[in-house]
């Protein structure tokens, strides 16, 4: 005769493996970096990003809240009730321990919200953990970039025209739809990789021109007829090395599409 299902073991299992889910993502989520550079760089632990850590953190917290529910009303009500009364008088049976309680979570709460020792130095351990990850070299321009369309990007920090945004992209093939719509995270999922790399492509431009200014103007037909050689044949090298270039670009718009200084380029082909 098969067993009869037990309703205790089952909320007693339940209970424990969320518990041990409770666990990993609370220090998950305690580690976490902010949520700005999280989506910056698509930041994700053992395969999940932030949001998902908060989704199973978020889920599992109600479920061990039902299933605590269950417990105590289904298995130790009357246990629970004998502590708040004896059998011989109706008073506290329990009434140290109850008191107890009350004070310690008190305490915990009340020392969080004003931030007392030892709580604050918890609190500032986990916002240690979560400024570490944040590197200067990889923050967004402002806050929440990723979220920005391609036409807000160019409007708000001044980099380019969006057409100029869309030919950097293209010819980095870079794929998108629309430019007042797509942000850059939608941008950097349909592409599998990150808002970061997107924005790295797009401002580009302000690091090249700083570089080789002399002969960054001169397109490939200038320099073609400087150098005694043809179009065809500076084309031809500038290919073989992997470079993306068209007769009538300057070296300054061919430096900034293959992410090259305009020296750097002008030496394949000059030597």
């Amino acid at each position: 005769m098969k067993n009869k299902f037990s309703w205790r073991a089952f909320i007693s299992f339940g209970l424990t493996y969320a518990m041990i889910v409770l666990l990993i993502s609370g220090i998950m989520l305690y580690v976490s970096p902010p949520g700005r550079y999280a989506h910056w760089v698509n930041w994700t632990i053992w395969g999940f990003t932030k949001e998902e850590w908060q989704a199973i953190h978020t889920l599992f917290s109600l479920g061990f809240i039902v299933l605590s529910a269950l417990h105590l009303i289904w298995i130790n009500w009357r246990a629970f009730v004998w502590y708040f009364k004896s059998k011989s008088a109706a008073k506290f049976n329990k009434k140290r321990e109850f008191i107890g309680a009350t004070v310690l979570v008190l305490l915990i709460f009340f020392g969080t919200v004003f931030s007392v020792p030892p709580f604050k130095s918890v609190m500032d351990l986990g916002e240690h953990f979560t400024e570490s990850w944040e590197k200067v070299e990889e923050r967004a321009p402002v806050p929440h970039a990723e979220q920005l369309t391609l036409t807000e990007l160019a409007e708000q920090m001044h980099l380019t025209s969006v057409d100029e945004i869309t030919r950097k992209l293209k010819i980095h093939e870079i794929n998108f739809d629309n430019t007042n719509s797509q942000t850059l995270q939608d941008i950097a999922k349909l592409n599998n990789t990150t808002p970061l790399a997107i924005y790295e492509i797009i401002s580009k431009q302000a690091a090249n021109q700083k570089q080789g200014s002399g002969i960054g103007r001169k397109t490939v037909e200038d320099f073609a007829a400087e150098l005694d050689k043809s179009v065809d044949e500076i084309l031809a090298i500038l290919h073989e090395n992997n470079i993306k270039a068209q007769a009538k670009e300057t070296l300054r718009t061919i430096g900034e599409n293959n992410n090259l200084p305009p020296r750097d380029v002008y030496k394949l082909f000059s030597e």
